[in-house]
């Protein structure tokens, strides 16, 4: 003998997959885009939750990707002020009345150090924050000298709570972001191009380009910039 299924006995398992699966989709796809739980401005934080991980002057912690700045002999930098990269830096800036005009010198160094093009940082400091004009100030409303969203949260009080969006110079902040980004782009086995930058330093434009870095928002205005620099007229 035959059985007949009723509607209910049919429709019920069909409504309990469907609503299993989407619900593990949207699980899925939220830690995908922040596997932190923190959405954020700029991920450039993601590896650098602890305050001890940013303080001037603390021991570093045993996290791989804290910076341990090498000793370096000043005799083995040549810091030539008058090199075409550095017064192109600094006549972009002059030229737009930022605070950053005048550090093309620590740009270039910085860049040497790191193996970085000396127009990257200028280029980021630019997209994020109109060259510092437009930076984050301390609880206090003093200048954090973060031209760069580096480490900045949506959240204000978990911005503070961090503490790794302050220094206390722009030279010590422009060190701080170029030794970052390599530490960065080496444990990830990635270059220090902003269509690679932009994958951990903002997902988020890269899921609003549909998953190409190559298309996002941040990776272009960087590179723009980039190219504005080194054209810029001295």
């Amino acid at each position: 003998m035959q059985k007949t299924l009723s509607a209910k006995h049919i429709i019920l398992p069909v409504i309990y997959y469907f609503s299993l699966s989407f619900g593990l989709l949207f699980i899925s796809m939220y830690w995908l885009v922040n596997g932190s739980g923190e959405i954020a401005k700029s991920n450039a934080q993601v590896e650098f939750q602890e305050a001890s991980d940013f303080r001037i002057n603390l021991a570093p912690s045993a996290n791989e990707d804290v910076i341990i700045q090498e000793k370096i002999n000043p005799e083995e930098i040549t810091e030539n002020c008058q090199n075409i990269e550095a017064r192109k830096i600094n006549a972009f800036f002059e030229k737009r009345k930022t605070p950053l005009a005048g550090y093309g010198c620590v740009f270039l160094k910085e860049a040497l150090l790191n193996d970085l093009n000396p127009y990257l940082l200028p280029a980021i400091a630019q997209a994020e924050s109109s060259g510092g004009k437009t930076t984050p100030k301390k609880d206090n409303g003093e200048e954090s000298y973060n031209a760069w969203g580096w480490a900045v949260y949506d959240d204000k009080s978990k911005t503070i709570e961090v503490d790794g969006y302050a220094s206390e110079s722009w030279e010590v902040f422009i060190g701080r972001v170029a030794g970052g980004i390599k530490v960065k782009a080496d444990n990830r086995g990635l270059t220090t191009s902003p269509q690679d930058v932009v994958v951990w330093y903002n997902p988020g434009s890269v899921i609003t380009a549909g998953g190409d870095p190559d298309l996002s928002h941040w990776a272009r205005r960087v590179s723009t910039f980039m190219g504005m620099i080194e054209e810029t007229e001295i």
